[in-house]
């Protein structure tokens, strides 16, 4: 199968890639460094020209609402377009567990942009599949690295049930794999829920340990405005599908799932 990842070079497409070039597709990594930029369709009818199925795994770091909508509205709808016109047979979203949720999304301006891509995604023409996931374990380092202020992180305590994001790749090679035949839509989170505040701490003690005893970032839970009128939004629902790695199994074993 001929499988296109835009956003290929990113921190979930390069786990995807790999899973699938092991399962033994044929896999085009799609981004700008590679000539392709879905925001403003350069280079996408050549990526996509013969692929079967396409995997957006595209990310755009801002809180900026209006940013976020536009970027990911229109890229996915660059990429149905395009996609509709190459004749492919299967689109897959990698996306978040309540994004559409106005409670949440509200609040929080990358969700409302997940939203708007999501939203572009089911109103394909082409069988379309999002795969939804929680927080990734991997968000916990990533905030102890951005929010460092010299000896201090300052991190939200946020209340999630993250997930490895190999897990979240493995769910989305498995989509691939069904074809057409994919669900219109498929949630992942991890075992259990947990604050991330305390989950950075962990990972900051862990980097000291794993870099020959160094000092860590002491790392400081702030409430994020707005939480508690969400009412537990971060969280999946009761039925939703989970992995069984726990954070500190994660962590153990090099940050692998």
């Amino acid at each position: 199968m001929r499988v296109i990842v835009l956003g290929g070079s990113g921190n979930m497409g390069k786990r995807v890639v790999g899973l699938l070039r092991d399962s033994g597709h044929e896999v085009v990594v799609a981004s700008r460094s590679s000539g392709v930029d879905a925001y403003t369709g350069f280079g996408l009818a050549v990526a996509l020209r013969g692929a079967d199925t396409v995997v957006d795994c595209l990310n755009m770091m801002s809180v900026n609402a209006n940013a976020c909508i536009d970027f990911y509205d229109t890229t996915a709808k660059n990429i149905i377009r395009t996609a509709e016109q190459e004749r492919v047979k299967h689109l897959v979203c990698v996306s978040i567990i309540n994004a559409r949720k106005p409670e949440v999304n509200r609040r929080m301006g990358y969700y409302r942009g997940k939203a708007a891509q999501e939203a572009r995604y089911q109103n394909a023409k082409i069988p379309t599949t999002i795969v939804r996931s929680t927080q990734w374990f991997e968000l916990a380092e990533t905030l102890v690295e951005q929010m460092r202020f010299g000896p201090v992180a300052v991190v939200p305590r946020m209340h999630c049930q993250p997930v490895a994001a190999d897990a979240v790749a493995r769910l989305v090679v498995s989509t691939v794999d069904s074809g057409k035949d994919a669900p219109a839509g498929v949630d992942l989170a991890g075992p259990e829920p947990r604050n991330m505040a305390h989950l950075a701490r962990l990972v900051s003690r862990n980097n000291a340990v794993s870099r020959n005893g160094g000092p860590h970032a002491r790392v400081i839970g702030v409430p994020v405005p707005g939480m508690k009128a969400m009412n537990g939004g971060l969280l999946p629902s009761t039925s939703v599908l989970t992995d069984p790695t726990t954070f500190e199994q994660w962590l153990a074993n090099g940050r692998k799932a």
